[in-house]
C-alpha cells in the first residue's frame, strides 16, 4: 500500500500567530486616518492660555530690559536688573501644563534655536536628585559627561554650557520630582541652585518652572525665590457656567477638526459627564473627547453617539461597566471615578503587628 503523501494532500501548515493577526487586522480608510491624526495632534485653546502668554511676555520684557540697560550702562551698574526672573506654572496632573507651554513657546517664537529667546526645555526624571537634574540639562544641550562628577561640578558645567551655547531661557518640567524637596535642608540647596542661575553676573538665566502644586509650596517657602517669580495656576474645571461652556467649546472644536456633526448629542449633559469623569482635568478631558470622536470616524459615521463616549471612557480608564460615567443605566453623578476598575473589591488593611510585652524581672 502506497503511503506516500503528495504535496496536494499535505495539510496546510498552521500560520504563525503574528501572521494571523496581520491577516485579520482592520484596514483604515486613508481619509479617516488623516482626520484621526489631525484630531489627536491639534492644540485646542483655552481662555487661560492668554494668562500664560501674558506672564511669558512679561518675562521676555524683563529680558529685553536687561539687555538694553546692560548694553547702555554695563553689567556692573545695573544692580537688580542683572538678574533673571521666573514664571512658575502649577496645576494638577492632566490639566494640560506641558501642552499649554509648548503652544505658548511656539506662539512666542521661543522654539527657534537661532533666536535669542530660544528656550531649552528639559523634563525632570522621576524620581531624581539635583545632580541628576543637572546631568539631564547637560545631556539635553548635547553635552555628554565622560565620567561621574560631583554635584557642584555638574552645576558649574550647566552654567558654563548655557553661556557657551547662548541659552538665556530654561524650562524645567515636573520639577516636583526632585526628592530633595522633601527635606528642608536639601530643598534649600535646590532653591540656591535656581537662584544661582538667575543671579549669575556673567550669564543670568530666565526660568520657566512647571509642575504639580507641591512645586508652588517649594517656591513660596523661599522668599528670595518667590520675589523673582510670577505664578500661573491651571485650576481644575468646575461645574460653573463658564467652565461648562468651555467644555462645550472643546466638543465643537474637536468635531470641526474631525468634520463631524454634534446635532444628535445632548451637549450640556455630555459636558457634565465629561467634567465628572475627568475630575475637571482639561488635558485629560480633551483626550477622552478625541478618543470618542476617533471611534466615530473609525466606524464611518458622521454623528457621534453617547455610546462612543462610553467606549472611549472605558478605553481610557478600564472602568467596570457599572462605573462608566457615560453609561445610560447608572447614576453617573454617584460614580467614584478614582475607584472604577474593581469597585467591588475593597483592599483590606494589613493587620498591625502586635506589640511585644516587655518582661519585667521579678524584684526589679
Amino acid at each position: 500500500m502506497n503511503t506516500e503523501i503528495t504535496h496536494e494532500e499535505t495539510p496546510a501548515a498552521e500560520a504563525p500567530v503574528h501572521q494571523k493577526s496581520a491577516r485579520h487586522r482592520r484596514k483604515r480608510n486613508s481619509e479617516v486616518a488623516v482626520l484621526q491624526a489631525q484630531l489627536k495632534h491639534t492644540y485646542y485653546p483655552h481662555v487661560r492660555d492668554q494668562t500664560l502668554l501674558d506672564h511669558l511676555n512679561k518675562l521676555l520684557d524683563d529680558f529685553e530690559d536687561y539687555e538694553d540697560i546692560a548694553e547702555k550702562l554695563g553689567l556692573s551698574r545695573v544692580g537688580r536688573l542683572n538678574e533673571g526672573r521666573a514664571v512658575v506654572v502649577v496645576g494638577e496632573s492632566g490639566t494640560g501644563k506641558t501642552r499649554s507651554l509648548e503652544r505658548a513657546f511656539a506662539d512666542l517664537g521661543m522654539t527657534d534655536r537661532n533666536d535669542k529667546t530660544f528656550v531649552l526645555s528639559v523634563w525632570a526624571p522621576s524620581p531624581c536628585n539635583l545632580k541628576q537634574l543637572g546631568v539631564e540639562i547637560l545631556e539635553t544641550m548635547g553635552y555628554k559627561l565622560q565620567r561621574d562628577l560631583r554635584e557642584n561640578v555638574v552645576w558649574r558645567l550647566v552654567r558654563e554650557q548655557l553661556a557657551l551655547r547662548k541659552i538665556r531661557f530654561l524650562h524645567i518640567d515636573e520639577l516636583q520630582h526632585l526628592t530633595q524637596l522633601n527635606n528642608p535642608a536639601e530643598a534649600l540647596k535646590v532653591s540656591d541652585t535656581l537662584k544661582g542661575l538667575m543671579q549669575n553676573a556673567d550669564w543670568p538665566v530666565w526660568l520657566i518652572l512647571s509642575g504639580m502644586p507641591k512645586l508652588a509650596h517649594f517656591i513660596e517657602s523661599d522668599f528670595q525665590l518667590r520675589r523673582r517669580s510670577t505664578f500661573v495656576r491651571l485650576d481644575l474645571l468646575t461645574a460653573c457656567k463658564a467652565d461648562l461652556k468651555e467644555i462645550r467649546n472643546v466638543l465643537h472644536n474637536c468635531s470641526r477638526k474631525a468634520k463631524l456633526s454634534l446635532d444628535d448629542l445632548p451637549l450640556r449633559e455630555i459636558a457634565s459627564r465629561l467634567l465628572h469623569g475627568t475630575e475637571g482635568r482639561l488635558g485629560y478631558l480633551i483626550e477622552v473627547v478625541q478618543e470618542a470622536l476617533s471611534l466615530t470616524l473609525q466606524e464611518g459615521r458622521k454623528n457621534p453617539l453617547l455610546g462612543d463616549f462610553e467606549r472611549a471612557y472605558e478605553v481610557k480608564t478600564g472602568c467596570h461597566p457599572k462605573q462608566n460615567v457615560f453609561a445610560d443605566s447608572i447614576e453617573w453623578q454617584a460614580v467614584d471615578v478614582r475607584n472604577t476598575l474593581f469597585p467591588e473589591n475593597k483592599i483590606d488593611e494589613e493587620p498591625k503587628p502586635k506589640k511585644r510585652r516587655r518582661k519585667v524581672a521579678r524584684g526589679a
